[in-house]
């Protein structure tokens, strides 16, 4: 299934200075530290995990490397506003069928989603990971425009709670390379302490992977708080500044999808070697 896809990743670049006067920063943290690893099997980006994660990794076919088309990394500072967006867009832009964009200035999204529509794009995933991103008056001038092109677009917040929707050729991209809101599989021994644990569906930060390895041993008392615990640890790159749609932060939104994840698996893993969402 993965064979059909080719990836375009956009980003601003992971950049540690602060902006000046006049200036934003749109920071590529989250897809040069989480995503792009989680995606190539820590072989690209910036991404780092423990051993015991690597070694659990190694189970499922995690490295696509050779489904992702390229990477556009744009100045992770730039202007407030950019008069002439088309000057940062790539001249060329690899043949791709879906756009990953992710800590974009939003003065070239609508720029750069034009150039990838003529570089075979069918479908746009624009995570809402921090309320400046993208907002809604941008949104819906997105949808829009994708809708004019024949482009399916989804703009999750945050990335961990898309979920197929109905729109075909994202829905098949979520199943071929298991990403999206968490789903994943427990079995108990007789003696109630989780034996093994299978990931269905991973959050495209590969949180979900890191919990699954150290819910390995837990008893299965213990294996809600363990994994709210072992989220934690994995860091979180969303916003924690209340985004004004929502009443609450993005990354609070991350953390309960964890939390009700982890409860549902462990509430239905109660009879032994019984495999459960």
């Amino acid at each position: 299934m993965k064979e059909k896809f080719r990836i375009l990743i956009a980003s601003g670049a992971d950049e540690p200075a602060a902006p000046g006067p006049f200036q934003v920063k749109y920071s590529g943290e989250y897809v040069l530290r989480r995503l792009l690893p989680h995606l190539t099997d820590y072989k690209s980006g910036k991404g780092i995990v423990d051993k015991r994660c690597l070694e659990y990794r190694r189970r499922f076919d995690l490295d696509n490397s050779k489904y992702i088309a390229g990477l556009i990394v744009f100045p992770g500072i730039m202007p407030q506003i950019v008069d002439e967006p088309g000057e940062y867009i790539p001249p060329e832009i690899p043949e791709h069928n879906i756009l990953i964009a992710a800590g974009v200035h939003p003065d070239l999204m609508i720029e750069l989603i034009k150039k990838a529509a003529d570089s075979g794009c069918r479908a746009l995933i624009a995570p809402r990971e921090h309320p400046s991103w993208i907002d809604s008056v941008l949104e819906k001038e997105i949808r829009a425009l994708c809708a004019g092109l024949g482009i399916e677009c989804v703009f999750p917040r945050p990335f961990c709670a898309l979920q197929k929707s109905g729109l075909a050729f994202i829905d098949e991209f979520l199943e071929a390379f298991g990403i999206g809101k968490p789903e994943y599989e427990i079995i108990l021994n007789k003696n109630g302490i989780i034996q093994d644990v299978s990931v269905r569906y991973s959050s495209p930060c590969g949180a979900t992977y890191y919990v699954a390895a150290g819910l390995i041993g837990m008893k299965k008392q213990e294996a809600v708080e363990t994994a709210n615990k072992l989220w934690h640890c994995h860091a979180c790159l969303a916003s924690s500044i209340i985004d004004p749609d929502l009443g609450d932060s993005i990354m609070h939104i991350a953390a309960r999808i964890n939390l009700v994840v982890a409860k549902r698996a462990v509430e239905n893993a109660n009879q032994e070697g019984m495999m459960c969402w």
